[in-house]
């Protein structure tokens, strides 16, 4: 089978759509649909169903989907090992979001620098979406997300305790109004917590995705938002960023995902190094 073809079938099934999956892929449509339709005729099988809601997958493209995990991920790790440097016996691709680096992962991927000193890592910060789209398609071993996504073919074990905390760049007793309060989206558990605490608080005119821009947001144009207490405590020690006295804080539990279909003596040292980590970080008392 075609490398393209299961690459292409999991980027399908990550963003449920073929328009998304062809920018993704740096492909038209039509590629899109003739690699799903080569690859149908390959299997014998219709794999995905269109509907107004996205595509999902038939109950033979769950099937599939296991094994054009292994696949991709067999190819990948194959074409990494082949290309190994003298004195490393092995890889492993971590991802870690963004709102999570340094205070976590930057001390999970020290130690794994110093304690598997023959272990290639590869390391990527990025947004919970794209880290989710890479463990899917097999190109990530463990990756730490506040809100994963639980998958076939995926394991999840919380790792550390962290909370949503409402901040501002104003101090005083107008620090927190509709005016300039920004709404960040971090996920439907918070999403529901929030209007049950803020149930009169007018629509706010700005929606923000996760990221660590959002603190230099709020500094640059005295704005105010929740955000991970991980991410506020370094702008709070500096006197650019306040917590908004009397606000409820929310929990935030961040997690470690990884895919079942790695050898496991090299993912459990990595996920070792990873609790230690977690231990190292700074506790939390609100």
């Amino acid at each position: 089978m075609d490398i393209q073809l299961a690459n292409t079938f999991l980027t399908v099934l990550a963003t449920k759509s073929f328009v998304s999956a062809a920018e993704i892929l740096h492909i038209s449509q039509s590629a899109v649909s003739l690699r799903i339709q080569k690859l149908e005729d390959l299997l014998g099988k219709r794999l995905l169903e269109r509907s107004k809601g996205g595509v999902t997958p038939t109950i033979f493209g769950e099937e599939f989907e296991e094994y054009a995990r292994a696949f991709v991920q067999l190819w990948d790790e194959t074409k990494y090992q082949v290309s190994l440097p003298d004195g490393y016996d092995n890889s492993l691709s971590l991802g870690c979001q963004d709102s999570l680096w340094p205070e976590l992962s930057s001390t999970w991927v020290a130690n794994m620098s110093e304690n598997l000193p023959s272990t290639a890592v590869n390391f990527q910060i990025s947004e919970h979406e794209s880290l989710t789209r890479l463990l899917v398609r097999g190109n990530l071993d463990i990756a730490v997300l506040y809100s994963p996504e639980i998958r076939p073919g995926l394991d999840v074990e919380h790792i550390l305790d962290d909370r949503l905390v409402l901040v501002s760049a104003q101090e005083g007793e107008n620090d927190f109004s509709d005016e300039n309060y920004i709404y960040c989206q971090w996920g439907p558990e918070f999403a529901i917590a929030h209007s049950r605490w803020f149930p009169n608080l007018k629509p706010p005119q700005l929606s923000f995705r996760v990221g660590t821009s959002v603190p230099k947001y709020l500094i640059k144009y005295q704005k105010a938002a929740y955000i991970p207490y991980r991410m506020a405590d370094d702008y709070v020690a500096e006197g650019k960023l306040h917590f908004v006295k009397n606000a409820p804080s929310f929990p935030f539990p961040a997690y470690a995902v990884w895919t079942l279909n790695k050898a496991s003596s090299k993912l459990e040292s990595a996920l070792e190094e990873l609790r230690l980590a977690a231990k190292e970080a700074p506790w939390i008392d609100l």
